[in-house]
């Protein structure tokens, strides 16, 4: 029995991957000296905006903050809603009794920053951010559902990426895969075999009605 869904955050509440991008890009370029192409950008990833910036760039690391945060303040502006339909189903799952948390890879400032933006940090019973060290995704998730008193069978985690499918599974959490932005690549999801793949929130809300979750 389904008692909780847990999200990502980019690419799946909201189509806030190419601001990441375009941001990194704007921050980074200028200190390097050439463009980066969309796997290099992904390969700095894993530890918070500010953990990569320590790591990469530590005798800048202030001052690329400052600006990596204005530049995604500015982006933020360019995606005004989140996806068509997510906000509706988890108010309506809430309703049901389903309990919704939020663990991003996301740091705290730019989760900040985009929750503020849609006004929807209050949706969310428990958030947890990413890690400064690196990828944290399956320890949060843990973490929610202990706080939450729910066991990992009861759960899923809703995201878009490959990545996401690895540390949901490493928690014993089942994942169903958000593909409904360009972002997303549905081939190498796949490859990672989550439970489930939509292409679209109403395809994902069907689901939920059809396993008796949504009336």
């Amino acid at each position: 029995m389904l008692q909780a869904l847990i999200f990502d955050f980019d690419g799946t509440i909201a189509d806030t991957v190419p601001v990441c991008v375009d941001a990194f890009r704007l921050t980074v370029e200028p200190i390097l000296g050439r463009p980066l192409t969309l796997d290099d950008v992904r390969s700095y990833f894993g530890p918070t905006e500010e953990g990569v910036f320590q790591k990469h760039f530590p005798n800048r690391q202030e001052e690329l903050c400052k600006e990596y945060f204005r530049r995604y303040s500015e982006l933020q502006r360019n995606v005004p809603e989140t996806a068509p339909g997510i906000m509706e189903l988890i108010r309506d799952v809430k309703n049901e009794g389903v309990r919704v948390a939020l663990v991003t890879a996301k740091g705290q400032k730019s989760c900040r920053i985009s929750l503020d933006f849609y006004g929807i940090a209050n949706e969310f019973e428990e958030i947890r951010v990413g890690g400064a060290e690196g990828r944290i995704k399956d320890v949060s998730i843990r973490d929610v559902l202990s706080k939450m008193g729910i066991a990992p069978e009861n759960s899923i985690y809703v995201g878009d990426a490959v990545k996401d499918v690895v540390s949901a599974h490493k928690a014993g959490v089942p994942c169903w895969s958000a593909a409904w932005f360009a972002s997303a690549n549905p081939e190498k999801i796949l490859e990672n075999n989550p439970e489930k793949i939509f292409y679209s929130v109403a395809e994902m809300r069907r689901e939920l009605e059809k396993e008796g979750v949504l009336k």
